[in-house]
Formats: structure tokens, sequence, C-alpha cells
């Protein structure tokens, strides 16, 4: 019998488990996103969700998503800028309706928003 050559052992740099991952965006990179998703903003009651839909109304069309919480979606539009109007337009919401926090969904993450009191 002849015997086969051993083939050398492959070297593999990668790490083990790590995977590539695509990234998803948040509000710190939105501003220069091209396509903005929706910012689900959760209120406490009806109260405060109509609050909201009055502050929201004159920047973003929104409107109350149906479920089991109050949440209202606002549609940014496309391109850049709209991150600081959205954290204004929340920070005004909270002020009104004197909120300590909000939480904020964009993107696949939640964001606690809070006034500066808190």
């Amino acid at each position: 019998m002849t015997e086969a050559p051993a083939l050398p052992l492959r070297t593999d740099n990668r790490k083990r488990g790590s995977t590539h991952r695509e990234a998803r965006p948040d509000l710190r990179t939105a501003r220069n996103s091209e396509t903005a998703q929706p910012v689900e903003i959760v209120a406490h009651d009806l109260y405060c969700t109509n609050l909201l839909l009055r502050h929201a109304a004159p920047l973003f069309p929104a409107e109350i998503v149906s479920g089991s919480s109050w949440v209202v979606r606002l549609q940014p539009p496309e391109g850049g800028g709209w991150v600081l109007e959205v954290l204004a337009l929340v920070e005004r919401w909270l002020a009104s309706a004197r909120l300590p926090c909000a939480k904020l969904l964009y993107g696949g993450r939640s964001y606690l928003i809070r006034t500066a009191g808190h």
C-alpha cells in the first residue's frame, strides 16, 4: 500500500462564533439615513396619546397604533435632520404631560428618553 501525504492543517484566523451582523439603524445614525423608518412612542394613557398627537401633527405624519398599549407612530421624512425634531417634540410633550420619561422604538431598538430634571 502506498501512503498518501498528510494535508497541511488549515488555519482560520476568524474568531469562533463571530458572524457578520447587519447594522441596525439607531437614533444616533438615523440623521444620516436616506430612508427613515417609523418612530414609535409609547404613551401612558389616552390623554397623553392625544396630547402627543397634537404636538406631532404639525411636524410629522402620525397615527395611533392599534394594540394593547398606547403607541403613537411617527413617519419621519426621508433624509436627515429629523432626529433632533423628534427629540425636541418628545421633550415638549413630556413637559406638557408632566411625565418623567418616554419609551421610543426605532429600528428594532428601544430608547428611554428622560426629561432634564430626572
